[in-house]
């Protein structure tokens, strides 16, 4: 089976390509230029193989949470390579391959990406059990759960290394397991989990979109205005 994947949900961009007989990926770390890297980065990985790009029979993405400016620039990619090709796409939460590409772990498994604001988009996961789903969160909110653990718990991601500084400067009793090898590449857990997901579930349905978890600045800053406008009117009409 022919399978693209692209993961544009942090400043790494990573591309995969499977074929019947070979498997290629590539990593740029281009600080967040994926709407510049994206396609000819695809078209190359195309060219470099034995395939044509009529030939893909499947597509993965990254479905988030992440860059905002990144998931969409993947999502709506991916979505119109689908569509032009007529073939399925399959879309997977970021953190459950940042997860999945650790492998055996007897503790506990925190999940983390820098989400600005001295906040972090995370997941904690033991045993194949979700203790914490994805959500976005300071350092702090996950102490109680990391203080229940009887071993320190592995910290992975692009940013674990942010995350464990921060959980330092708070109490720097916890005992954290920063992941010697993060961030990892999640190229080939997005693969086994994108395919698992097609094998069990089909494709997504077209109007199925990433995962932001929280509101974009632009929202939040629509929704103080309104609130303000709010204010406003109920300040005048009370005057009156």
């Amino acid at each position: 089976m022919n399978v693209l994947l692209a993961d544009t949900s942090t400043q790494i961009l990573s591309i995969a390509l499977l074929t019947e007989n070979t498997y290629e990926e590539r990593l740029i770390d281009g600080n967040f230029s994926h709407s510049e890297d994206l396609l000819p980065e695809i078209e190359a990985l195309i060219k470099r193989s034995c395939i044509k790009l009529q030939d893909l029979e499947l597509l993965i993405v990254a479905k988030g949470p992440g860059s905002f400016t990144g998931l969409r620039i993947g999502m709506a990619s991916m979505k119109g390579l689908a569509s032009a090709l007529a073939i399925p796409l399959v879309s997977v939460p970021t953190l459950d391959a940042i997860s999945e590409v650790v492998g055996i772990y007897p503790g506990a498994i925190l999940s983390v990406i820098d989400a600005k604001k001295k906040r972090f988009y995370l997941s904690m996961k033991k045993n194949g059990e979700t203790i914490i789903p994805d959500r976005d969160g300071n350092a702090e909110d996950v102490i109680p759960y990391l203080k229940k653990e009887e071993m320190p718990v592995l910290v992975t991601g692009p940013d674990a290394l942010l995350f464990c500084e921060n959980i330092a400067k708070i109490d720097e009793a916890i005992a954290l397991r920063p992941d010697p090898e993060a961030p990892r590449n999640i190229a080939k857990a997005l693969l086994a989990l994108g395919l698992e997901k097609y094998r069990t579930k089909g494709p997504d349905d077209i109007g199925e979109g990433p995962v932001y978890i929280r509101r974009s600045d632009a929202e939040e800053a629509l929704e103080k205005r309104m609130m303000e406008r709010k204010e406003n009117e109920k300040e005048k009409h009370s005057e009156v």
